[in-house]
């Protein structure tokens, strides 16, 4: 609400809300008459520096000026009225010039003010400040602007707001207040009109026309012509105050002419069209109360009784009802009523105007609520037409209207109870039983009339409720829904329970027993109805066995009531529980679990039962891929955990048996978390069971539990171990944190640590490093470092603070020094024997373990840092050469071996010491690698060092004089600057990233330093960098001079680089200061820049302005800085815009990116459109948001649209004109809005404006520029609009054809009417056949002009074509054409097909349109056997990969899968519809025939000879693309082939030259003869289907074909019973089925998982709702049963094994060397994602 206010007090003031709240918490300027004042107290004002401050200040001057007393009331007085509107100043002010501010005082202090001298300050004030204005706009001399004067009159209103001294100022002041109103509206309306020309509207009684005005020259621009249009409404609102107020003394004859001259205004305002409804309302209430004022209110109401077909006298007409009096209704009932007809006739026939309907219901919702003190004898005649309103437009699409109608109804509903008319009731009864309007609209209508009076009468009135609307709808319908449970809540508070429960429990329960019905919406339903009576509702669902579960445990864990019977309800549905914690969905899954867990207190014991579910569930549902549901479940699981910690804790108290059983059930959850740590598990179970053991160990440490890591299993520590080599380096971390606490001693080794460390693979590095933090930090160690060890330095003391690591990290400095002395030499030849960055990074991971302010107050550790950082600096120049070079990723330093022929997969896997790599070459790949993930490493140390080290600026006191600091001045300085050259001049973006990473954390600790050369540090780097951005080289060090330092020149590609992370780093780190001067500085700066054109090829400045540009859109990207660079986005895209107009492609480049970046900050990320095509409505905005937040684009569109089209009309840039860069681009972000529903209501900004250039636009010589304007107008305009401009196109068209066949000079202008035809078909997209009369005119002028356009352009024909297309394929028969119609559409079809190919070919595009044409044209036209042989004179050209030949084959295949389907909805599905991702004008055709005839087609071709051979020939050609391939192949299986048996099925498709396309049609073919032929389906044909379903399977493939590996099993498993006794002993087929069905249950679509488990259950018999990992082991003992073996036949058993898990074995293949020339060999520098990410 205060956001609501703040936006209301803003548009008041014609500001932006977000720079009004930023107005509101500014200072408040001192009055300019107090600029110079001598007085101690205004300068004491002037001083404060914040709002706060200033508000403080106005409290002591107050009440503590007692001797300054009349200067001070004057002074404040002054103060507020010049404050912002609720600035807190103001408000303080306000406070205080009261009585409750009177009555205060401060420190005992009298502060001397009384209630008449304060009024009297305020009254001078307020004289002065209006004198002033008044002064000003009757003396032209006199300077002041219209935004002045708004404010004036703003201020003055405030008066009226709780402030009741102002309010008794402003009566006294009348006479000083009231002239300035008509003079600025007439001040106002002068410049309005001034603009658009003089207008004839005049007073009905005086004539008088209020300006006259013929300079049109200066032109307002649209946001000014908005913002005046808001000062006449506040002018006009503080008028229509002053006579709500005080209309007895404003009859006055003194005020006669100030009030003739507002009338005047008033009545041009209100009958003005341009003008926004809102003001047109103030003004007309303004009229209604000056006609009551001097005496003319019936004249006026006679008036407004007349009809009004131009909507010029609505204003007028609404207000008057408004203005009526309960006594006015005795004499003026039928004008009233006359008047209220008249506005309902209006909305009759202007009801698809969107904001007129707002209009109307906005006002006739008040006009209801001021019904309540009219006698009932006149309300009885109101209410029926304000009723028949309401339910015309309760369920209205727009949000408003349907919130007034709602409104407005149930006042309605409300005044017809107390005047006892039940003729209104009845109306809403005979609507519902009667269906007489849309379901929506009799639900809502019906819940209103139930929360007036109640349920009985309806549901006695509407017996429909329960013998069709619940029964049907319920749970399906939103609307019945909710009248649902209003009426349910509504018997509830009348009913007895038995008889409330008999009737509403029992209607949900038969629908929550309904499987059809979405559940989720009903339980809803019973969580409300349990929430009314718990303990009895619960006692009647545990009662009923049939009822879900789901629905049960939804109703149980919504109501906190019951929480106290939890253990209860759990014991009784024990097992139900339980089989749902095995169960296939994941929702009851969960609340299983949650009934298990949740108790009313965390201190609960864990029961038996509850430990053995918890169990269950840890063990079968671990393994789920789902992130959400295992997050979901990991924090079920911290609330068992809770309470395991809270009973140990009282256990360890008061030891107890149950404790001791928590104790056991905790020791029993760490064994099986460690057990699921097997190798082969999947991601989902090693993190949920890393992060459950991490909390379970923590637990126990913090307990000091004994003996608990002797209780876990053997296993533990190496499957930890193993984890270490995790893919994912958060389950490496865990695994190493709980390696360090469940062993006491370590075998790592630390040679084949650094073996690790050393590898050229970054995975390997990063597991080292964690074996590395494992070994440095578990108490004992089986072996030691390698010799010799670094030592301490003779005169430093070694090292007491975490000895071991001080050691390996010794070590790793000592690789480092090798490394670099390498890499300085031959940075190649070090790039592959020692490389770097995993030294590096195991040094920062062992760093980050520590604490470094301990570590300072040591030498040795002191020393270390040095050195390392030392070290870093250095690698830090040997590798920057690489990284900064113009083509980092081709680049090879010098080197002694530059062969690039030999195969590099020893160096990619070898993990030995580098010496063994020294005779394999170098590449420029292993370079780049080492060189950037070393700047990484580098930068993340310096980086967190920095932000974490003892600083020597930092240092005080005794700490200074001891020197505990591990970074120096020196090398902090020397960091800084190897950050800046890093983000300036690096190319390889991973390195500099990495880099901003690292600055950003030193930015962080140099802005909250309290050094202060530190802390001004970033400061001047900003200063820098922005001068770098310009151009500018910063200055030199100190005692150098310019020459002598290199230019630093930034990156002019590779989107500036390093430089926009730098300015970020450095902005983005302020922000937690709370300050944003760096960011509104650099905006400011970088704006200038980018605003800065200079003419003439300017290098500097293109430079410049590249850089500026990709700069702004990383901090227009940055989701730090959303918020705060809102107030920059109209000029971020304006000079992106602007930018798109230069020659140069690297600026527009960068400009292209910028306007991605605002778009996105603007509209949000994008989100996947809609099946349409359609962006998705978050990635949209109305025009009305989208100017109120960026008012200044508004002007700039409508210029830039104009412009366009001006030059587009004139010719300017000559015929071949093309695209506009900018043009486009403004068109891509115009489709993003569209018209709201207050368009021209609250604002004149309207998107109709930018209609008309558009339509210009429409014509343009660009193609894509055509087709976005056709597009951005559809979207821009009504229904009626379209259906007008549909109409005028039609009218040109026609008029083209005359002149085509009398002009014989004619220039045919084909882009313009190419344009024409595109926005013809985007408008008839939006009505389609709504207006049938229109459509026919179109499609008979449109055949006529066919064959002329034809002639001129192929282009434009296509497009007439798919414009016919539109209209006919909506059409199901021809009888909306007459003959005339009819024969010139015949016409058409009979053109030269071969030429329009030919011609289409020549020119590059589809000749689909004309196909389909013909194929529409004769589905209207003939009966099936003419469309069978329309269809199949189609195969005539089976030649030549033509898209015309395409259409062909994809039509038979649509047709014939669709016929398949319907015959047999198990054979063809209708994922395979979607696998073939037909077009849509292929589906649409066949779509618009009824069902009988879908069928007859599909028979006739299904057996059609011609359509076969036409296939087998084209398949023989073998000259078709792999997508024709696939469809032919399904196309020749799903036609009638009486030779084809399953045999031949088989072997083609174990064929070896298949390709992937063509397994879906192979698949249909064995699918439909494995169903006919099921008796030839033998023991021979069991293994070929096998062996190709397990093709299928493979987790390679897509998931369409695993879909159909599952379906070929079904179908054996439909045969496995009778089959059985054959392979009772094959352990081939009976091995390979197992395989299969296994498959199939681990598969990685969860669907097809579940799908499987179901089917498996029909082989074991058993439950068929269960997890499908469980399935598998009730399959494998179902098939090892039914085995007919031998016990001691062990041979077949261990081949069924292995033919079982063959796909399932894991080989490790440890290559010692690999020989030379071994192309084939490839081993991976990163870790390859399993292609099944749920299988173990």
């Amino acid at each position: 609400m205060n956001d609501l206010n703040l936006r209301v007090a803003a548009l008041r003031l014609c500001a932006h809300p977000k720079r009004f709240a930023e107005l509101r918490d500014a200072v408040v300027k001192l009055p300019k008459k107090y600029a110079s004042a001598p007085s101690e107290f205004v300068r004491q004002f002037a001083n404060a520096t914040t709002s706060s401050a200033q508000v403080a200040v106005v409290r002591e001057l107050f009440y503590l000026r007692p001797n300054d007393c009349l200067l001070v009331e004057r002074f404040l007085a002054d103060l507020l009225f010049a404050s912002p509107l609720k600035h807190p100043v103001r408000n303080q002010l306000t406070k205080l010039f009261s009585d409750n501010g009177l009555a205060k005082s401060t420190n005992d202090v009298v502060h001397g003010h009384t209630k008449e001298s304060l009024k009297k300050a305020l009254h001078r004030a307020l004289v002065e400040m209006t004198a002033i204005e008044v002064i000003a706009i009757s003396n032209q001399k006199e300077a002041t602007t219209n935004a002045r004067i708004n404010d004036v009159v703003v201020s003055a209103s405030t008066c009226l707001q709780n402030f009741n001294y102002g309010r008794a100022v402003l009566a006294d002041s009348l006479s000083v207040v009231l002239p300035l109103l008509p003079m600025s509206l007439e001040r106002y309306w002068q410049e309005l009109r001034c603009v658009s020309g003089p207008r004839s509207v005049h007073h009905p009684k005086t004539n008088q026309s209020l300006v006259s005005c013929s300079d049109t020259s200066a032109a307002l621009s649209p946001t000014r012509r908005n913002e005046m249009y808001l000062y006449i409404q506040n002018s006009l609102r503080l008028m229509v105050s002053l006579l709500s107020e005080w209309c007895d003394r404003l009859r006055d004859t003194h005020y006669a002419d100030k009030m003739q001259r507002a009338e005047t205004l008033a009545y041009q305002v209100a009958r003005d069209g341009d003008t926004p409804w809102d003001v047109r309302s103030i003004a007309g209430l303004l009229v209604g109360h000056l006609a009551r004022q001097k005496g003319a209110f019936t004249p006026y109401l006679t008036n407004c009784t007349e009809p009004d077909p131009d909507l010029h006298e609505l204003p007028i007409q609404t207000a008057a009802l408004l203005v009526l009096m309960p006594r006015d209704y005795h004499q003026k009932l039928p004008q009233a009523l006359t008047i209220l007809e008249n506005i309902l006739n209006v909305v009759q026939r202007e009801g698809n105007v969107s904001n007129l309907l707002v209009y109307i219901s906005k006002h006739l919702f008040t006009y209801s609520k001021s019904l309540t003190y009219v006698h009932t004898d006149y309300v009885r005649k109101i209410l029926p037409l304000l009723q028949k309103f309401a339910m015309q437009h309760i369920s209205s699409s727009t949000d408003t209207v349907r919130h007034m109608s709602s409104g407005l109804f149930r006042q309605v509903l409300q005044h017809g109870r107390i005047t006892q008319q039940k003729d209104l009731f009845q109306a809403v009864y005979t609507q519902f039983e009667e269906r007489t309007a849309s379901l929506s609209t009799i639900c809502l209508a019906m819940e209103q009339l139930v929360q007036v009076i109640g349920h009985a009468e309806p549901q006695e009135k509407c017996p429909s409720l329960f013998y069709e609307i619940f029964p049907k709808y319920l749970g399906h319908e939103d609307c019945v829904d909710s009248l649902f449970k209003v009426m349910m809540t509504a018997a509830y508070k009348k009913l007895d329970f038995e008889e409330w429960h008999a009737l509403w429990f029992s209607e949900l329960n038969s629908a929550l027993h309904d499987s059809y019905r979405p559940r989720p919406a009903v339980e809803q339903l019973l969580t409300d109805a349990v929430k009314m009576e718990p303990k009895a509702m619960l006692f009647m669902l545990m009662s009923d066995s049939d009822l879900p579960l789901s629905s049960k445990l939804v109703a149980v864990l919504s109501v906190r009531q019951l929480a106290d019977r939890r253990l209860k309800i759990f014991h009784k549905l024990k097992d139900e529980v339980k089989d749902a914690l095995l169960g296939l969905d994941d929702h009851t899954r969960l609340l299983a679990l949650r009934l298990v867990v949740e108790t009313p207190r965390p201190s609960d014991h864990v029961t038996p039962d509850e430990g053995q579910a918890i169990e269950m569930y840890l063990k079968n549902n671990a393994n789920n891929p789902s992130a959400h549901l295992r997050q979901l479940g990991y924090g079920l699981f911290q609330k068992v955990l809770r309470r395991l910690h809270l009973s140990l804790v009282e256990n360890k108290k008061r030891p107890t048996e149950v404790g001791q059983s928590q104790y056991a059930l905790l020791i029993r959850i760490m064994t099986l978390l460690a057990r699921n740590l097997f190798r082969t598990s999947n991601y989902g179970r090693r993190w949920l069971s890393l992060h459950l053991l991490r909390d379970c160990v923590n637990i126990c440490d913090e307990l000091n539990l004994v003996n608990w890591r002797a209780q876990l299993p053997a296993e533990t520590a190496g499957n930890l171990e193993f984890c270490l080599g995790d893919s994912y380096e958060g389950n490496k971390r865990l695994a190493a944190g709980l390696l360090e606490k469940v062993q006491e001693r370590t075998d790592l080794c630390p040679s084949d640590i650094m073996n690790m460390l050393m590898s050229l693979r970054p995975p390997d590095s990063v597991t080292g490093a964690y074996q590395l933090q494992v070994y440095c930090r578990v108490r004992y160690t089986n072996k030691g470092f390698p010799h010799p060890v670094p030592r301490e330095p003779n005169n430093m003391r070694p090292t007491e603070l975490h000895p071991r690591t001080y050691k390996a990290l010794q070590l790793c400095l000592q690789h480092l020094y090798i490394g670099l002395a390498l890499a300085r030499r031959d940075l190649a030849e070090a790039s592959k024997v020692n490389p770097m960055y995993g030294v590096l990074f195991a040094s920062r991971h062992l760093l980050q373990q520590l604490s470094l302010r301990e570590l300072a107050r040591e030498p040795v550790w002191r020393l270390y840092i040095q050195q390392l950082v030392e070290v870093c600096l250095d690698i830090s120049d040997a590798v920057l050469p690489v990284v900064s070079s113009v083509s980092p990723e081709g680049l090879l330093p010098e080197t002694l071996d530059q062969e690039m022929d030999q195969n590099l997969a020893a160096v990619l896997q070898k993990r030995a010491a580098g010496e063994c790599l020294v005779d394999v070459p170098a590449s420029p790949q292993m370079v780049l690698l080492c060189c950037w993930r070393s700047i990484k490493e580098v930068s993340l140390i310096l980086g967190e060092l920095a932000q974490q080290a003892p600083l020597e600026d930092e240092l005080t006191g005794a700490a200074e004089e001891e020197e505990h600091f591990l970074i120096s001045r020196k090398n902090l300085d020397l960091i800084g600057e190897m950050f800046l050259l890093l983000l300036a001049e690096t190319k390889h973006r991973g390195a500099f990233e990495q880099a901003y990473v690292g600055f950003t954390l030193l930015c962080r600790r140099l802005w909250h330093s309290d050094a202060v050369r530190l802390n001004q540090l970033p400061a001047q780097w900003v200063k820098e960098a922005m001068d770098m951005v310009e151009g500018k080289q910063p200055p030199p060090p100190a005692g150098t001079s310019q020459d002598e330092v290199a230019p630093r020149k930034l990156c002019s590609t590779r989107r500036s680089a390093g430089m926009p992370f730098m300015l970020q780093a450095l902005i983005c780190t302020e922000l937690k200061l709370g300050t944003h001067a760096t960011l509104h500085c650099c905006m400011q700066r970088l704006l200038q820049v980018c605003e800065r054109k200079e003419n003439g090829r300017d290098e500097e400045g293109l430079a410049a302005r590249s850089h500026a540009l990709n700069i702004l859109r990383a901090l227009f990207r940055c989701s730090d800085l959303a918020d705060l660079c809102t107030e920059f986005v109209s000029r971020g895209i304006r000079c992106a815009f602007d930018s798109l107009l230069v020659d140069e492609w690297g600026e527009k480049n960068s400009a292209t990116l910028l306007l991605s970046a605002l778009t996105i900050r603007v509209f949000g990320v994008e989100r996947p459109r809609l099946d349409s095509g359609e962006l998705h409505v978050r990635n949209r905005m109305t025009g009305r948001i989208f100017f109120t937040r960026y008012p200044e684009l508004y002007d700039y569109f409508y210029e830039v649209l104009r412009r366009e089209a001006e030059q587009m009309e004139t010719g300017e840039g000559g015929e071949k004109r093309g695209q506009s860069v900018q043009l486009e681009a403004m068109l891509v972000m115009l489709s993003r809005l569209y018209p709201s529903s207050f368009e021209g209501a609250e604002s004149s900004l309207n998107l109709c404006d930018f209609v008309p250039f558009l339509l210009t636009i429409c014509s343009s010589n660009d193609l894509m520029t055509r087709e976005r304007a056709a597009l951005v107008v559809s979207n821009l305009i009504t229904e009626d609009q379209a259906v007008e401009e549909m109409t005028r196109i039609v009218f040109d068209l026609k008029a083209l054809e005359v002149r085509l066949a009398n002009e014989e000079t004619f220039v045919f202008k084909a882009n313009h009417y190419h344009g024409q035809l595109l926005l013809l078909l985007k408008l008839y997209n939006m009505v389609r056949w709504s207006h049938p009369e229109v459509a026919r005119i179109q499609m008979f002028h449109m055949a006529q002009l066919a064959a002329p356009i034809l002639a001129q352009d192929i282009c434009v024909f296509g497009a007439l074509l798919d414009v016919m297309v539109a209209h006919l394929q909506d059409l199901r028969q021809q009888d909306q054409f007459n003959m005339k119609t009819m024969k010139q559409l015949v016409m058409v079809s009979e053109l030269d097909a071969a030429d329009i190919f030919r011609r289409c070919a020549e020119h590059g595009i589809s000749m689909r349109f004309f196909q389909l044409y013909g194929l529409h044209l004769r589905r209207l036209r003939g009966n099936v056997d003419g469309i069978i042989g329309n269809l199949e004179t189609l195969s005539g050209d089976a030649g030549g990969d033509s898209p015309a030949t395409a259409l062909k084959v994809e039509l038979w295949l649509y047709i014939l899968i669709s016929y398949a389907h319907d015959e047999d909805i198990t054979l063809i599905t209708e994922t395979d519809l979607d696998n073939f991702n037909f077009n849509s004008d292929i589906s649409e055709y066949f779509d618009s025939f009824d069902y009988g005839m879908k069928l007859q087609i599909g028979k006739r071709l299904h057996r059609s000879q011609a359509v076969r051979s036409c296939v087998l020939q084209m398949l023989e050609a073998r000259n078709w693309s792999l997508e024709m391939v696939g469809q032919l192949t399904a196309l020749r299986s799903l036609l009638y082939e009486p030779e084809a048996d399953l045999k031949t099925m088989i072997v083609r498709c174990q064929e070896t030259t298949l390709l992937a396309p063509q397994h879906p049609g192979l698949v249909f073919g064995l699918k439909r003869l494995m169903q006919q032929q099921s008796e030839a389906l033998g023991a021979a044909e069991w293994m070929p289907v096998l062996e190709y379903a397990l093709e299928l399977v493979d987790p390679g493939q897509p998931v369409f074909l695993r879909q159909q590996a599952f379906e070929l099993c079904a179908m054996l498993i439909r045969r496995w019973p009778k089959d059985k006794p054959r392979f009772g002993s094959d352990m081939e087929v009976i091995g390979r089925f197992s395989r299969l069905m296994i498959l199939l249950l681990v598969d990685e679509a969860e669907w097809l998982r579940n799908e499987a488990s179901q089917m498996a259950a029909g082989v074991t018999g058993g439950v068929s709702n269960i997890l499908p990992h469980i399935q598998i082991l009730y399959f494998l003992q179902t098939i090892l049963r039914s085995l007919e073996v031998p016990r001691d036949d062990s041979d077949s058993l261990i081949r069924l094994f292995h033919l079982i898990i063959e796909p399932f074995q894991i080989f490790k293949e440890e290559v010692a060397k690999v020989s030379e020339g071994d192309e084939e060999h490839d081993v991976e520098v990163f870790d390859k994602q399993e292609n099944n990410q749920y299988s173990e």
